[in-house]
């Protein structure tokens, strides 16, 4: 009975010791600076470029030329066709004529042994049907002006003709013949189980709309001159399978919505390049701040710093020097609580499943004011230590967000 009621009490003391980790998921905005630093004060001119448009207009102005020209020879044409008439109807007029002069018995012998009777006038005139320009079929034409308003523009630069001047080069929209392919199933009857073959069709289609982002500096230089694979490379669209044995729409139908929706996307893609590289952006990312569940008060200090970090984030872009006394604040609790950090002593306040857990928040606050030096110290220090691979993981992400945010202060 003592040594059941000693066991109890042991265990009574090491679930009183652990320690619930909890999490508060929050979405962090900050600014990230571009990976291309201009001069002070300088702005910008952007600009589409619909490259296929001047094959097009070449197609669509030789349909005019070819209508006009009808046009002008169209008067010859009708009087041309009026007087052939004309000479038909004088020729009905002479034949009948001839035809009212002969004699009653004429006509009759006429009739019956040479098989000629009384003239018959030809049809009414009808003039030539007048030109008509033939319909030129071409790819969609996008409004340039529209698209470089909307996917062109650069986060935290003004627009200054004066300034750097960012090309995007659209070359037309491009895909393979449409494929329609087909898929066998069974199914099976769930009464008589007798399985039966059917098919489901569909149309496979590759397809891309090529363009080239470019960005040159006043003084001429080139800044980049990019051909994004992403873009460049063919994609593949694949219909919603039918059950039948061949697709019920029209392929031109999906290509028709193809057009537009690899401009959308391309453009959008060019849109994150501009900005990437020029802009100084908006950024959203979702940060988990994690401490202890405080029982008792016994983790005020990291409940505390939970409140501070939550605050200082939440003021990052509004507020960014009372963003920064917050997070520190956060930091030095965080700092202090590591420093007394066992890994070895399970019952630690500040052990093996708490400290993983201070250095992802020390991380992600050093990281979020710009302390890049004191974090990847951090970082680096964890790596001497035994944690799980979840956790060494998590930290890999945060390195990388350190990583960047570091070069692009930097430059």
């Amino acid at each position: 009975m003592k040594k059941t009621t000693t066991l109890l009490m042991l265990g009574l003391s090491v679930a009183a010791m652990a320690q619930n980790m909890k999490k508060e998921r929050i979405t962090v905005s900050y600014l990230q600076p571009p990976t291309i630093h201009l001069e002070e004060g300088m702005g910008y001119t952007s600009s589409v470029i619909l490259d296929y448009e001047a094959e097009i207009n070449a197609e669509l102005a030789k349909a005019e030329e070819e209508y006009q020209q009808a046009l002008a020879e169209y008067p010859e044409k009708e009087a041309a066709a009026k007087a052939a008439y004309d000479q038909r109807y004088a020729e009905y007029e002479k034949a009948l004529e001839d035809w009212n002069s002969k004699s009653t018995a004429g006509k009759i012998v006429e009739k019956q042994f040479l098989e000629n009777s009384k003239p018959t006038p030809p049809s009414p005139y009808y003039p030539p049907s007048k030109p008509y320009k033939r319909q030129v079929t071409h790819q969609k034409l996008f409004n340039a002006d529209q698209l470089a308003s909307t996917y062109c523009r650069v986060e935290g630069l003004n627009q200054d003709p004066n300034g750097v001047n960012i090309d995007v080069h659209l070359f037309g929209f491009e895909n393979n013949d449409p494929i329609a392919e087909k898929k066998e199933y069974v199914k099976v009857d769930s009464k008589t189980k007798a399985k039966s073959t059917y098919y489901k069709s569909f149309w496979k289609i590759d397809y891309r709309h090529s363009m080239t982002l470019r960005a040159v500096h006043p003084n001429g230089s080139i800044i980049f001159d990019e051909v994004p694979s992403s873009i460049s490379d063919y994609k593949t669209f694949t219909s919603a399978e039918e059950e039948r044995s061949y697709p019920s729409t029209n392929a031109q139908t999906y290509i028709d919505q193809l057009q537009t929706k690899v401009v959308e996307e391309n453009m959008g893609t060019i849109q994150w390049l501009i900005n990437d590289k020029l802009g100084t952006t908006e950024q959203k990312r979702n940060v988990e701040i994690i401490y202890v569940k405080n029982k008792k008060g016994e983790f005020d200090d990291l409940e505390n710093a939970m409140y501070d970090a939550k605050q200082g984030y939440d003021m990052l872009i509004s507020r960014p020097d009372e963003a920064r006394e917050k997070l520190q604040s956060a930091i030095d609790a965080w700092e202090a609580a590591l420093a007394e950090g066992d890994m070895d002593n399970k019952k630690a306040r500040i052990n093996k499943k708490v400290i993983p857990d201070l250095y992802k928040n020390l991380i992600m606050a050093y990281t979020m004011i710009g302390e890049f030096d004191k974090a990847d110290d951090h970082f680096n220090n964890s790596l001497r230590l035994d944690f799980s691979r979840g956790d060494e993981n998590d930290l890999k992400e945060t390195k990388l967000l350190t990583d960047d945010l570091r070069e692009r202060y930097q430059k």
